[in-house]
């Protein structure tokens, strides 16, 4: 039996359940492994204590804003999938704590074929972003789908090389509704007709920084193996591959320049065994041995160094609501670039200033000693 073919009587019953506040996702599969149903489960709840110092208890939102959030999702030609049901993702069910609901946009189908997560910098350079993207098309192009968490840098990358040639997976820490950041509305809505997105947050939830963890183990849970390009020591993205090892995924990692502190966490990988990749032909005998339970070994001390509490990781913004999308022109010009030089088109390409506007600056730039803009027209960090 699939979530859809589900009564919204009984539909609503998973969803008070798993939108009551202190019910998590191990605390929601024990209810249930315990009273069966959700409606036994939810009659229960009242009567149990939360919290023994104030004496509160659990208290389920009322039905009518349940009912106005299926309504809403319907609205939206969006899904619900239920814990437990035949239609949810097979890789995140396996997981001590799966998500008891999520609310996806696209096809439902995608969640259920093999697929590579590539994660790495939102600042990255734009050597980092054609990469993102030439793997994404590769992986999509031998019917690997791309999973990510629709940030800027490599995320955005990832989602649109893999929209070329096949299907992408967007898990994101607000409601379906929600576009964030702003500028990716078009990219959100072409994921939502050609891939799918997923959350386990109700509809109208706004981005917040505690929620990034979450979407950090839907990344990790939904995939098949890990690529990280571009990560800087103690990230979010080298945390989300961090999950994947957890979950017993095979990592890969993008080699990057020494000289750039992006990529430390990302070599450091390496370092410690993960797949050296340039394409998806460095990942695809993995997959083969992953389908056969012969996953690469790990040394012990892959992580040893990554410390920082998951919801304080640093790539991710700490105040959500001040985000802004525009840096200065310099800036936005410099955090492209890396010690591998890059064409000055591709960056004109990749920014939405005009032509003019960044070659001044890339002038200026040059002349304070800032990047080095070689004859050839390529352009690396000083």
């Amino acid at each position: 039996m699939t979530s859809n073919n589900l009564s919204i009587q009984k539909l609503s019953s998973y969803l008070r359940l798993a939108r009551t506040d202190g019910i998590g996702a191990i605390r929601f599969h024990q209810l249930l492994k315990k009273y069966r149903t959700p409606e036994a489960a939810l009659d229960i709840l009242p009567s149990l204590i939360r919290n023994k110092k104030t004496s509160a208890f659990f208290s389920p939102p009322p039905l009518s804003v349940i009912v106005k959030e299926i309504e809403k999702t319907f609205e939206l030609q969006g899904q619900f999938l239920i814990h437990g049901f035949e239609d949810y993702p097979p890789l995140l069910s396996q997981l001590d704590d799966a998500p008891p609901v999520l609310t996806i946009l696209g096809n439902i189908e995608f969640l259920h074929k093999q697929n590579i997560a590539i994660v790495g910098a939102r600042n990255a350079s734009m050597h980092g972003i054609r990469v993102a993207e030439s793997l994404a098309a590769d992986l999509a192009a031998h019917s690997i789908g791309v999973t990510s968490g629709l940030a800027r840098g490599i995320d955005q990358a990832a989602h649109k090389g893999a929209l070329y040639t096949g299907f992408t997976i967007a898990a994101i820490a607000c409601g379906v509704d929600i576009v964030y950041p702003t500028e990716h509305e078009k990219l959100q809505k072409q994921i939502a007709e050609k891939g799918v997105i997923v959350s386990e947050f109700p509809l109208g939830t706004p981005p917040q920084t505690t929620h990034f963890p979450r979407r950090n183990r839907l990344i990790a849970g939904l995939c098949h193996g890990c690529v990280v390009i571009e990560a800087a020591l103690n990230s979010g993205s080298l945390i989300t591959s961090k999950l994947a090892l957890d979950y017993n995924k095979p990592i890969f990692a993008v080699p990057g320049s020494p000289l750039d502190p992006r990529c430390k966490g990302s070599n450091n990988l390496l370092r410690m065994g993960a797949v050296l990749t340039e394409n998806a032909l460095d990942i695809l005998p993995e997959l083969s041995s992953l389908l056969i339970n012969k996953n690469k070994p790990f040394k012990p001390d892959l992580f040893a160094n990554i410390n920082p509490p998951i919801e304080t990781i640093n790539d991710q913004p700490t105040d959500i609501t001040q985000e802004t999308t525009g840096n200065s022109i310099e800036k936005d010009i410099i955090a492209l670039l890396s010690t591998t030089p890059t064409p000055i088109d591709l960056i004109i390409r990749h920014l939405s200033y005009s032509a003019t506007e960044i070659l001044s600056t890339v002038t200026l730039l040059e002349i304070n000693n800032k990047i080095i803009f070689q004859h050839n027209g390529y352009m690396l960090t000083s």
